[in-house]
C-alpha cells in the first residue's frame, strides 16, 4: 500500500485524488530528486522529517501558490518595473478604450457611466504603479513563508497526534480505574459496606472515564486526517505514523537568544520582504516608514526568540517534574509490592499505584513531546520565523 497524492488545480474547485503515487502529482520534476528520495516520499510510511519535502512536493496550498508565482512572473515580469510598467500598460489600454457616446443617443446615461468607471479604474492603475513596490522576489518570500509556516503546523499536528495516542492511554487507565472501583464498590454494596450514594457516584466516574476515551479517541483522529491531508493522504487514509524523535537535550545546549539574534534577523522572511520592498522604493516618505518598519521587525524578532527560548527551558522544567514525580511513585509501587507480599496491603491498594505509576509513565512521555516541540519552534524562529508582530 502506498501514498494516495494529491493533485491541485486552480481551475479546481477542490483537490483531486489517486490511488497510487504518481511523479506528475508532485511539485517537483522527477529529476530533482533521487530514485530513493521519492520512494521515500511515496511510501505509505510518515516519518517526523519527512513533513518539509512532503509540504513542499504535495500540500495544496503550496502547489497552488507555486503556480500563481508561475503566472505572476508571466503575466508581470521579474522586477519592480516589470510590474509598474504592466499597469500602466493595463491603463493605457483603459484609456483607448473609452469612448463617449453622442448626446442623443438613447444608451447615453449607461454608456457615460461605464466611461467614467472605466477611467476611474485606469486612474486607480496608474496610482499603483507608481506606488507598487513588488516584484516577483517578494511574492517568492510571501509565499516561502507561507510554505515553512505549513511546515511548523503539519509538525505540530503530527507532535499533537502523538500526545494524542497518549492522552487516550491515559484515558484508559482512568477507565480501567473506574472500572476497578465500580466492581470494589458493587461488592461493598453486596455486603452492606457501601451506600447507594457511593455505588452512583461511582457509576458516574466510570461514565466520565468511558466519555473522556472517546473524546481522546475522537481528538486523535481529527487531528490525524488533517495532518494527512496536508501532506497528500486521502483523509482516510491509513499510513504508518512513525514516532515522534525523543528530545535531545543537548540542544538546550547550543541555544542563546544572544548570539542567534543575528542569525534569525537575517533569515526572517517578514523582514527579508521589507528589505527587498525598501530597495524598490523611490518615495522618502515610504523609505522611511520602511526603515522604522525593519527596525520594528529586528527589535520583534530578538525579543521571540528570547520567548521562545522561556519556553524550552519551562518545558525542560516540566520534563525534570514529570520525571521526578515517576520516581517517587515508582518508589511507592516498590513499598506497596513489599507491604503486599507481607500482607500489610491490599491488592486494591497496588493495584491503584500501579495505575498511578503508568499514568505518570505517560505524563513523562508527554512532557518529552512538549519539550521538543519547544525546541522545534525555538529552531524555526532562527531560521526564519520569529514572530514581527
Amino acid at each position: 500500500m502506498r501514498k494516495w497524492k494529491q493533485a491541485v488545480s486552480l481551475a479546481a474547485a477542490g483537490a483531486m485524488f489517486f490511488a497510487m503515487p504518481n511523479a506528475s502529482l508532485a511539485s517537483s520534476p522527477e529529476f530533482s530528486r533521487t530514485e530513493e528520495e521519492w520512494a521515500r516520499l511515496r511510501d505509505d510510511v510518515l516519518e517526523y522529517d519527512e513533513i518539509e519535502d512532503l509540504i513542499a512536493e504535495y500540500n495544496a496550498t503550496v502547489q497552488t501558490n507555486q503556480l500563481d508565482l508561475n503566472e505572476f512572473k508571466k503575466k508581470y515580469g521579474d522586477t519592480k518595473d516589470d510590474v509598474s510598467a504592466k499597469y500602466r500598460d493595463m491603463a493605457n489600454e483603459i484609456y483607448a478604450s473609452v469612448d463617449y457616446p453622442d448626446s442623443d443617443d438613447p444608451m447615453y446615461g449607461m454608456v457615460v457611466n461605464s466611461m467614467l468607471m472605466a477611467e476611474i479604474q485606469a486612474k486607480n492603475m496608474m496610482q499603483q504603479a507608481d506606488d507598487n513596490l513588488d516584484d516577483s522576489e517578494i511574492i517568492y518570500l510571501n509565499y516561502k513563508q507561507a510554505e515553512k509556516t505549513l511546515v511548523t503546523v503539519a509538525q505540530s499536528n503530527m507532535i499533537n497526534y502523538a500526545k494524542g495516542q497518549l492522552q487516550l492511554r491515559q484515558a484508559e487507565v482512568a477507565l480501567l480505574q473506574a472500572q476497578s472501583a465500580m466492581a470494589s464498590t458493587n461488592t461493598r454494596r453486596a455486603n452492606g459496606l457501601a451506600t447507594q450514594t457511593e455505588v452512583l457516584s461511582a457509576q458516574e466516574a466510570l461514565l466520565t472515564a468511558q466519555r473522556s476515551v472517546e473524546s481522546a479517541r475522537s481528538g486523535m483522529e481529527n487531528v490525524r486526517q488533517k495532518l494527512l491531508v496536508m501532506l497528500g493522504w486521502r483523509f482516510d487514509a491509513r499510513p504508518e505514523i512513525r514516532p515522534i524523535p525523543k528530545a535531545d537535550l543537548s540542544r538546550i545546549g547550543g541555544m542563546n537568544p544572544q548570539t542567534d539574534k543575528e542569525q534569525a534577523i537575517e533569515n526572517n522572511y517578514t523582514r527579508k520582504v521589507n528589505k527587498k520592498k525598501l530597495a524598490n522604493a523611490a518615495s522618502d516618505n515610504v523609505i522611511l516608514s520602511l526603515e522604522k518598519t525593519i527596525a520594528d521587525n529586528e527589535q520583534k524578532i530578538g525579543s521571540s526568540l528570547v520567548t521562545n527560548y522561556q519556553n524550552v527551558l519551562t518545558a525542560k522544567l516540566a520534563y525534570d517534574q514529570a520525571v521526578a514525580e515517576l520516581d517517587v511513585e515508582s518508589r511507592n509501587l516498590h513499598s506497596l509490592e513489599v507491604n503486599f507480599q507481607q500482607g500489610n496491603a491490599s491488592r486494591m491498594q497496588m493495584e491503584n499505584q500501579q495505575y498511578v505509576v503508568q499514568n505518570k509513565q505517560l505524563a513523562v512521555e508527554i512532557a518529552d513531546l512538549n519539550l521538543f516541540q519547544t525546541m522545534e519552534t525555538y529552531d524555526w524562529a532562527v531560521n526564519g520565523l520569529a514572530g514581527t508582530s
